[in-house]
């Protein structure tokens, strides 16, 4: 009796575990910002805590093992090597910790949300979740509100809803997520009057929710996988009539929207327009190229695109993007042609389990009149779900947010679960031994996933306060303590540099020794990262400062290798060579610093110089 009562609250812990991180990760920003992936790790650890227990508690273990799952395994430990054998270890680890979350998600949902109802529930929280999110994105749109919760959005995001996101793109990923199932569940589903009313009232909010994103590319893939669903509901009996009527009244809608939308949206009157159409991404992607070019077969390393843009990048793209803007080129700059292989081998998988398990789960147990099911529902609606990311995944990231990627996992397991009612051959019956092996691989992930997460959110909370420092002695200690937390994050090195170097800039009686000291930070920065180029920038101003002008121009022609169209390395070049006096130096590094970076008032001002020196020179 109390293996029965261990089990049955072990499986409903796991339940409300997984509801609880798909409608947290949503509302926390998407699970972006450390502290809130913090408490998604927390959840996840629990959750494999509590299947842990019920390997010993169940009378009889089964381990539900789809070809699927070999694949999935075989990317976590594809990532975990390629970590190993990164150059900045701290920007792998945070990516390993993240894939770490999503594997643990995955194996959890495959064995445990496996029962009937389990789906159902999955769907309905996200349905929830994505209808609330939509709800605040339409307040934002109306009155032009830039905060979200009590954080302000970019003013790039100006005018456009993004929910309970920062980015309205990655709210359009969500809603692209829970759109098709709620249609799904609508037309094809098994549900009551009062449910299927407001399954139709989050279709519609959903819908004006990505309206109000203004993500042209959340738009072209909501439209085309919903076109695939409702096509595949109108070869289908009895689903027929409802399927074409909402696929009219969805035409008429997208032609009126866009029609008004475009007259007070410049985003969207230039995807209408290809040739005014001046997108960013444009000039990002083909640094991806490069960098996946340069590591072909095995990529930089997890999260490696963002150190190793600067090098590869042609000067169009001045800011620092983070990611690729398209999860393809960005798969394959950070694991390589291999590593995307594996990936695109998971998708593939899953969709050929699709097509084998469909033809299962059109109907319910032995009622052969009934036309609804809730398993073809949201086998129908998951799969279009995830077609829509990927569609989505050509000019964003989506699958780089925690809460959108962790849906997407869920989804892609559950998918994979519902093989079951297709064929008995992927159950496996683990022995004492291989349940040894899991509890203690298990524990490990556990351990290490919840321990690192909360290390990294004590780590965020820092160098906030540290950002927000009185003073320079007060933001130092919090900078050292953060240093301390993780000795590994090259950028809190610098940091600490960078403050000891502005110290000394006002020459204070111990300017030298703290001119020294923040040379030795900029020295472990250099290593922590050696794509970095503005250690090597820093360096050599301190090296300027004490008089050693030769030893500076190493340093700075270093960062110049790493940062050749970089308008900020460029303008600090030149100012070095102002400080040796080579006007004709500084002339030619301050003019691609403005060809590279208009507005970049240092290299005006120091082209002006210039020039006037040059003149001098030749009277």
């Amino acid at each position: 009796m109390w293996r029965e009562r261990a089990q049955a609250f072990c499986e409903r812990g796991i339940h409300v575990l997984m509801v609880g991180l798909l409608v947290f990760g949503p509302l926390a920003l998407g699970g972006t910002h450390a502290e809130f992936f913090a408490v998604m790790a927390g959840l996840g650890a629990a959750m494999l805590l509590l299947w842990l227990v019920r390997l010993w508690v169940q009378a009889d273990v089964a381990v539900l093992w789809p070809p699927l799952a070999w694949v999935v395994a075989a990317v976590l430990l594809y990532a975990v090597l390629r970590g190993q054998a990164a150059a900045v270890e701290y920007t792998a680890r945070g990516e390993l910790l993240r894939l770490a979350l999503y594997g643990t998600v995955f194996f959890i949902a495959l064995n445990n949300l496996n029962r009937q109802h389990s789906a159902n529930w999955v769907a309905g929280a996200l349905i929830a979740v994505a209808t609330f999110a939509a709800m605040y994105a339409l307040y934002q749109f109306l009155t032009r509100s830039e905060l979200v919760w009590h954080f302000v959005r970019p003013a790039s995001y100006a005018g456009r809803g993004s929910g309970t996101y920062i980015c309205p793109n990655h709210l359009a990923g969500l809603l692209e997520i829970a759109l098709p199932l709620a249609l799904a569940y609508l037309l094809a589903g098994r549900l009551g009057h009062l449910t299927r009313i407001l399954a139709g009232y989050a279709v519609l909010v959903m819908i004006a929710g990505l309206v109000s994103t203004e993500s042209r590319g959340g738009w072209a893939a909501a439209a085309l996988s919903l076109l695939v669903l409702l096509a595949v509901l109108l070869n289908q009996r009895g689903r027929r009539l409802p399927a074409l009527l909402v696929l009219v009244g969805l035409t008429v809608a997208a032609v009126w929207i866009v029609a008004e939308v475009k007259t007070t949206s410049e985003r969207v009157h230039k995807a209408l327009n290809p040739d005014k159409l001046d997108d960013p991404r444009f000039n990002i992607w083909p640094a991806a190229v490069k960098i996946w070019r340069a590591n072909f077969w095995w990529g930089a390393g997890p999260g490696h695109f963002d150190h190793l843009f600067r090098l590869h990048r042609d000067g169009a793209v001045q800011a620092r993007p983070g990611r690729a803007h398209n999860d393809y080129l960005d798969t394959l700059a950070d694991y390589g042609t291999v590593g995307a292989a594996l990936v695109a081998a998971a998708f593939g998988l899953v969709f050929l389990g699709v097509f084998r398990a469909w033809r299962h789960v059109q109907r319910e147990g032995d009622d052969f009149r009934a036309r609804q099911s809730n398993r073809a529902a949201f086998v129908l609606g998951g799969s279009v779900a995830l077609l829509s990311l990927l569609l989505h995944a050509v000019v964003d990231f989506n699958f780089h947010i925690p809460a959108n990627a962790t849906a997407a996992v869920v989804l892609m397991a559950l998918l994979a679960a519902h093989l079951r009612f297709a064929t008995d051959a992927h159950w496996v019956r683990p022995g004492w031994l291989a349940r040894t092996a899991l509890t203690a691989l298990g524990l490990v992930v556990a351990v290490w996933l919840w321990h690192g997460a909360f290390r990294r959110a004590q780590e965020r909370t820092l160098l906030i306060s540290a950002d927000a420092a009185p003073n320079a002695d007060v933001q130092l200690d919090l900078l050292r303590q953060a240093h301390a937390l993780e000795p590994a994050n090259a950028e809190t090195c610098f940091a600490i540099g960078e403050v000891l170097r502005v110290t000394a800039w006002d020459r204070p009686a111990n300017y030298a020794e703290l001119a020294t000291e923040a040379m030795e930070w900029f020295d472990r920065a250099g290593t922590l990262n050696p794509y970095d180029a503005y250690p090597r920038l820093r360096h050599g101003m301190c090296l300027d400062l004490l008089g050693n002008r030769p030893l500076a121009t190493r340093h700075f022609l270093r960062a110049l290798e790493l940062d050749p169209n970089g308008g900020f390395t460029l303008a600090h070049v030149a100012w070095h060579y102002a400080q040796l006096e080579d006007w004709a130096k500084v002339k030619e590094f301050t003019e691609r610093s403005m060809k590279a970076q208009s507005g970049n008032r240092m290299a005006e001002l120091y082209y002006e110089t210039a020039v006037e020196r040059l003149a001098e020179q030749r009277r």
